[in-house]
């Protein structure tokens, strides 16, 4: 029987006579179309269809997500902690190992439940009140304080969602990964530098999609290759140096001209590099061991759509997911199933509209709940049943009052929408929807989200970035105790001694920029995550593709990338 009949019936009104048509997004204004496939997962996970396009809801989910830049900032007592929420964040936190121990207790504040309210209201007044942790870390790891949503990471600095990896600096999104810096999204990597989704890789730097491959600079798409310098969508070569094949000596001669060291030296080849790649064909859709899946980046699934999607199976409209299944709109999870508009359940069953709720079951508007079932509308719970806003219920009077709220929700326009703007403790700026899709000031806050200046950050004194030495051997350890001003963003930044220590084993020039500019440039080169249509260059095939129409290259599905590679088929002649 239905624990919730008054919601059910009240949905069965929406849901039963909803046919595909177009719906203008309640955001931007924009059309966009609901499917018989957006109906289909609707029916079946029991929400109202979205109110807003796709992209606005993955960057609106992301955007709760604290992103790059971290601060040390003051506690009641007089200490210190390293905190993803910026000086001008309504929200309260905990050191983090504190607010992980029993000694914290969240149902001290709970509030009662009005179904005649607007819940976001109510939320409101718990969200500000219930501390929450100063980072969202994994308290097994080792001397990783400035670090975020990691797992199993040793002496990692700066660090973003970085997984089963040690001694790693300004890391974002990488697994298996060791003495390595300045890397995004990628794995199984050792001693690399400036990299973007290279997997398997070992001494490789200033690089972007390769994998399986050993020694290679400003390479793009180039597999199983050695000793290779700027080259692009090679296989199993080995000194190429711009595509050309060389002879051993050869190579060896032409890449011991090039000084690594001088950071002048490597910002023209990074120019040269990027002209390159610009004009270099690309794969529009990687699909691996995949049936029936749409969009980019999939691998071992079947019946998904979305963009970075890891063995899954009945998931639509998911991205940077593993595991997930039966699900609708969730991003960043694990082991999810059945769950709708969630963030980085890790796993979950039946959630919907909850944020960074572990190993929880059919929770509701819900954030940091851990090893929770059913609850509605709770801060922080562990091992809770039968919550409402942080309030212990009988489950009979539980479910009356999450039947009574979700009807009121309902008719308010507000159930299976996500957290709004004006509820989020972290800046847009700040977060790593940033990073995802980028955003000037204006347009953020004209939407309603708060942007943070680093006001502070551009205060103090520090010396301008021209003052760090060209040449890596004219560095010295004094530059530990020196401030830089950033050239581009006026923050000031700092070098920590295992960065400097990194580059000097790697003979590599120290960057001139804040590290959140390099970070942010790395995402850009990922292409945006959301998808769209177009034809390939070659066999004009329909593909959803993230790359982006503005991308003049040749752009290829996965069948004319691989046979154009290995030699089968020509490359189309640009229009």
């Amino acid at each position: 029987m239905s624990k919730t009949p008054l919601f059910d019936a009240a949905l069965d009104k929406i849901l039963s006579p909803l046919v595909p048509h177009t719906r203008t997004c309640a955001e931007t204004g924009k059309p966009f179309e609901i499917t018989e496939k957006d109906i289909e997962m609707c029916r079946s996970l029991r929400v109202p269809p979205p109110q807003t396009e796709w992209i606005v809801r993955m960057r609106q989910k992301r955007s709760f997500m604290g992103g790059y830049d971290l601060y040390r900032r003051a506690l009641p007592d007089g200490k210190s902690v390293v905190t993803l929420y910026d000086p001008e964040s309504f929200a309260k936190f905990l050191p983090s190992e504190e607010w992980y121990s029993d000694k914290f207790d969240p149902m001290v504040y709970a509030q009662e439940a009005h179904p005649e309210e607007p819940f976001f209201a109510q939320w409101d007044r718990l969200s500000h009140i219930v501390p929450r942790p100063a980072l969202r870390q994994d308290p097994a790891s080792e001397n990783s304080e400035w670090s975020i949503y990691f797992q199993a990471l040793k002496n990692g600095y700066n660090c973003f969602g970085t997984v089963d990896s040690e001694d790693v600096t300004y890391t974002d999104m990488t697994i298996i990964t060791k003495h390595s810096s300045d890397l995004s999204l990628c794995t199984n990597s050792e001693w690399c530098y400036d990299d973007v989704c290279c997997n398997f890789c070992y001494r490789v730097f200033f690089s972007e999609w390769c994998s399986n491959s050993s020694d290679l600079y400003f390479c793009l798409a180039c597999n199983n290759c050695t000793n290779c310098f700027g080259c692009t969508n090679l296989r199993n070569k080995k000194n190429c140096f711009l595509n050309e094949q060389l002879t051993e000596e050869e190579y060896k001669k032409r890449i011991s001209a090039i000084d690594f060291t001088d950071s002048d030296v490597v910002e023209d080849w990074r120019a040269e590099a990027q002209h390159l790649w610009k004009k270099a064909f690309r794969c529009g859709a990687v699909l691996t061991n995949s049936e029936d899946a749409l969009g980019e980046d999939i691998h071992n699934s079947r019946d998904v759509f979305g963009s970075v999607i890891w063995e899954s199976e009945h998931a639509y409209k998911a991205m940077l997911t593993a595991g997930v299944k039966n699900s609708y709109d969730t991003q960043g999870g694990h082991g999810v199933e059945y769950c709708y508009n969630d963030l980085l359940s890790i796993p979950g069953y039946g959630n919907r509209m909850t944020n960074m709720c572990w190993s929880c079951m059919d929770l509701e508007y819900s954030e940091l709940c851990t090893s929770c079932e059913h609850c509605f509308g709770c801060l922080g719970l562990t091992h809770k049943s039968f919550c409402i806003f942080n309030k212990q219920y009988t489950e009979e009077e539980y479910w009356k009052r999450v039947d009574a709220m979700k009807v009121a929700m309902l008719e308010r326009g507000e159930y299976g929408e996500f957290f709004s703007h004006a509820l989020n403790p972290v800046a847009y700026n700040s977060s790593h929807a940033m990073a995802l899709f980028p955003m000037v000031e204006e347009e953020a806050k004209k939407l309603g989200m708060r942007w943070y200046s680093f006001a502070e950050e551009q205060k103090g004194e520090a010396e301008s970035a021209s003052a760090i030495p060209e040449k890596l051997v004219d560095t010295k350890d004094a530059i530990l105790k020196q401030a830089f001003r950033c050239p581009i963003t006026n923050r000031i930044f700092r070098f920590v001694k295992p960065e400097l220590e990194f580059h000097r084993e790697m003979n590599l020039a120290l960057p001139r920029v804040h590290p959140s500019v390099r970070r942010y440039g790395r995402a850009a080169q990922q292409f945006p995550l959301y998808l769209n249509q177009r034809p390939c260059d070659s066999c004009q095939t329909i593909m959803w593709t993230r790359i982006p129409a503005t991308h003049t290259a040749p752009v290829l599905c996965q069948d004319c990338y691989e046979k154009v590679v290995i030699g089968e088929k020509e490359l189309p002649v640009a229009q």
